[in-house]
């Protein structure tokens, strides 16, 4: 299955990429931060120490400032549609993290903004990635790595806090 992420006046003919990731392709601007509600399109793979997280398939949410600002499911990357050999066989994932604005195209009030730090939770293994890159409009590689397992009580009493600032 191929599944074509574009956003609306992102590519230009100057600056275009396309980069096929276990049967995703992602298509985006390099260095054009593009117009306001353009997401940060993140993909990459997901270990925990070196191998692929368990289970394989599962839910990542992702979080700016405390609000939930995108989801999507990881799959294990197949062979095939350009996918790069290093890629086949290894957890891989692709999300927009949303932009900070109105709801409209790519946006959500309170998501992010240059420079926002953007957290990657799975609750599949219960654990939060230890990569807390920086907000970006365009499509961006984030090879993450799996912190220790959270307990379901730290998680949901860190939500409740973050809700209630």
């Amino acid at each position: 299955m191929r599944l074509l992420l574009t956003h609306h006046r992102v590519v230009t003919a100057a600056a275009a990429m396309a980069v096929a990731l276990g049967g995703f392709a992602i298509a985006g601007a390099v260095g054009d931060p593009g117009p306001p509600g353009i997401p940060f399109l993140a993909y990459g793979q997901v270990q925990v120490g070196g191998a692929n997280v368990s289970p394989e398939v599962q839910k990542v949410i992702v979080f700016v400032n405390g609000v939930e600002c995108g989801s999507a499911m990881t799959k294990v990357a197949t062979a095939g549609d350009g996918t790069p050999a290093e890629e086949v066989g290894k957890t891989v994932y692709v999300v927009d993290v949303l932009a900070d604005g109105g709801g409209g195209y790519g946006s959500k009030a309170g998501c992010g903004k240059a420079g926002d730090l953007v957290t990657f939770y799975f609750p599949g293994t219960h654990r939060v990635a230890t990569q807390h890159p920086a907000w970006e409009s365009g499509a961006h590689r984030e090879n993450l790595d799996l912190g220790v397992s959270l307990s379901n009580r730290l998680v949901v009493a860190e939500a409740a806090a973050k809700a209630a600032n």
